[in-house]
């Protein structure tokens, strides 16, 4: 099944001072025509909090999507041991709120930390201490049986397919899978032929995807199109993220191969004003429509 799942979890909170806020979750929910949502992370609830705020989803009939603290687990796997264990009690923490609320996943991954591109970011040193992260992240993963999940970005270590495999191969865990971001693995010679690259994202990755990162991709630069803001000079090549329709990405290839899978996917519109993310998430509908693929 595939969930579209924006990112309204703002919205989900405990207490009677906060009904304005879950009011609020559920006219958006209704607006959007959702019933599964997508949140950053989660308050630092006690169990008796979490399971408040699982019985209003549960009351609600609505769904925990992906939830994604980046930020507080941006240290995962670094050679500060200090650190390193500091983004593990977060994800802890964020695990055994989601298990009780019933989460699709957690999303984790790098880059954050990197103040600016270096090559250090790519190193296999790098690499060999964010694995030995993972496999830390995974057994937490499995002791309370929920699904973590890893998002890539190019100026990290989580870099591009090849890694993705060697992750999943060098942790081996049930419980490890993929939050996949397209865009954010877009290289500018890619731009001219997205059906290729999401080909073989699903070839090599799909089995593991429980979360897709929805969004689009347009190229920019000197003679192609407004020149962006740059330091000095023109922008010679330069790529930017848009609402989905307003990019170049293969949204059709993309809803086949999602549809193909057997295991639930959540949508993720993310990144834009609630309007444009609305706008986004009818445009997917659009192309679902014209593929034959259901989305809930």
């Amino acid at each position: 099944m595939l969930l579209m799942s924006p990112p309204i979890g703002e919205h989900l909170q405990v207490g009677d001072e906060n009904k304005d806020d879950r009011d609020m979750l559920v006219r958006k929910a209704a607006i959007m025509e959702v019933k599964t949502f997508s949140i950053k992370s989660f308050p630092e609830w006690s169990d008796r909090e979490a399971e408040e705020a699982g019985r209003f989803v549960d009351s609600h009939s609505l769904r925990v999507g992906e939830l994604a603290p980046f930020y507080i687990g941006r240290h995962l796997g670094s050679p500060d041991s200090a650190l390193h264990q500091e983004a593990l009690d977060a994800f802890r923490g964020q695990l055994r709120i989601a298990k009780i609320v019933g989460a699709q996943c957690i999303g984790f991954g790098w880059g954050k930390e990197f103040r600016a591109p270096d090559r250090a970011i790519w190193a296999e040193e790098t690499w060999r201490q964010r694995i030995a992260g993972v496999a830390d992240l995974a057994r937490e993963a499995e002791e309370y049986g929920v699904d973590v999940a890893g998002h890539p970005l190019y100026f990290s270590p989580l870099c591009s397919i090849e890694r993705y495999k060697e992750m999943l191969d060098a942790v081996a865990s049930p419980r490890l899978k993929v939050l996949i971001d397209i865009v954010n693995l877009t290289k500018p010679h890619m731009v001219f032929n997205t059906t290729d690259f999401v080909n073989e994202v699903f070839d090599e990755l799909g089995e593991h995807i429980v979360s897709l990162h929805a969004k689009d991709v347009k190229i920019a630069g000197a003679g192609l199109g407004p020149c962006p803001k740059v330091e000095k000079g023109l922008s010679l090549i330069h790529l930017d993220e848009v609402p989905p329709g307003e990019g170049v990405m293969d949204y059709a290839t993309i809803l086949r191969r999602l549809d193909q899978l057997d295991q639930d996917v959540t949508i993720h519109v993310e990144h834009f004003q609630y309007e444009d993310t609305i706008a986004a998430q009818q445009y997917i509908r659009s192309v679902a429509r014209e593929v034959g693929v259901s989305l809930n």
